[in-house]
């Protein structure tokens, strides 16, 4: 008899009120996830009081790496999902999970579709299934690994920016990864009002974050052009 396996999911909020609801609701749905934690990062909305309602445990911390570390310092479970509070995963995201799991993966992520009818989300969904082919993927992605792989990488970086593809490249180095199917769908709304620009500020700041600029100053830029 296979041993059971079952899911913690860490997710990153701040003034997430209008989409995190139904992240929850459909997250309450899967059987293989049996806790939800709410990292919030100093949401002044309904936010906090969303995720409580919903069952869920409420950690705090500020700036996206420490909001995950923050999570994962209170989760229980093998898999450790980590996602951010606008996106929709499928409900058989879970199971794909645990099958990953057990085929020995170390973790992965999903395959990315955005909630637009835009040329530009199906431009970018290309981008991101490029990079996933050649090893890249980022948070809004649904990374997931295991306890005890997460423990042997030793978290996430305390960092604002790229702390998710800091992770996903070190995970990558230490076992095979998988790209499920999912689908994982993702709010389109950081690109949908300036896709070209936000896809060249992107694409700068990738540049500047392999050249060994700081991710923080990176955070601080990317927070100037938007």
């Amino acid at each position: 008899m296979p041993i059971s396996i079952s899911i913690s999911v860490i997710i990153i909020a701040r003034n997430e009120e209008s989409h995190l609801g139904r992240l929850l609701a459909r997250l309450n749905e899967m059987p293989e996830v049996r806790q939800i934690i709410v990292s919030d990062g100093g949401s002044s909305d309904s936010t906090v009081e969303i995720a409580r309602a919903a069952g869920a445990q409420i950690v705090s911390a500020y700036g996206r790496g420490a909001q995950l570390n923050a999570g994962v310092a209170v989760a229980t479970q093998t898999i450790f999902w980590f996602l951010h509070a606008d996106c929709l995963p499928a409900r058989s995201c879970g199971t794909q999970m645990v099958h990953s799991i057990r085929r020995g993966k170390v973790g992965g992520h999903f395959r990315l579709r955005f909630e637009s009818k835009s040329r530009w989300a199906r431009l970018f969904e290309l981008v991101a299934r490029l990079q996933s082919h050649w090893g890249v993927f980022y948070g809004d992605s649904g990374i997931y690994t295991t306890r005890n792989t997460f423990d042997e990488l030793g978290g996430f970086a305390q960092w604002s920016l790229f702390e998710d593809l800091d992770f996903a490249r070190r995970l990558r180095r230490i076992g095979p990864t998988s790209t499920l199917p999912g689908r994982l769908r993702a709010s389109a709304r950081r690109f949908e009002k300036q896709p070209f620009k936000t896809l060249l500020v992107w694409l700068e700041l990738q540049i500047r974050f392999d050249l060994g600029q700081s991710p923080e100053k990176l955070a601080h830029l990317y927070r100037e052009r938007f």
